[in-house]
């Protein structure tokens, strides 16, 4: 995984509806037990050979709301198994973490554009016009 949504959510449902993966669940459902929706980590693909773009960020109407995070892979796997930020799912008693299966990635999103709080999205003024 590498977006996460940030406490600016306002559960609008845009993401959830939008997600070719299944990887975002609503509020009810945040493992974390905090009040906005989640994105599970273990699922999430970027929308890598999905779509050009997140299609969460794409369709959020909360500029600023869903960031990059770190890649899913094995150099990142103590990163995602923070139990403060993420609760990985399980198979056969084993951490979904990225050292089970890691997870397809945007490479041209470089590292130091990743961690909690690197927008995916920003204001359209912000674009840059070609």
């Amino acid at each position: 995984m590498s977006v996460i949504i940030d406490e600016s959510c306002i559960t609008c449902d845009a993401c959830l509806q939008n997600c070719p993966v299944n990887a975002i669940v609503d509020d009810s459902e945040n493992p974390t037990g905090e009040n906005r929706y989640y994105v599970q980590p273990e699922k999430c693909v970027e929308c890598v050979d999905l779509f050009d773009d997140p299609q969460c960020a794409a369709i959020c109407p909360s500029i600023g709301c869903i960031t990059w995070d770190m890649t899913f892979t094995k150099e990142f796997d103590s990163h995602f198994l923070n139990e403060e930020l993420y609760k990985l799912g399980t198979k056969t008693g084993q951490v979904k973490s990225p050292m089970f299966k890691e997870k397809k990635y945007r490479e041209d999103i470089p590292l130091s554009s990743r961690g909690i709080g690197k927008e995916v999205q920003v204001e359209p003024e912000e674009l840059e016009v070609g």
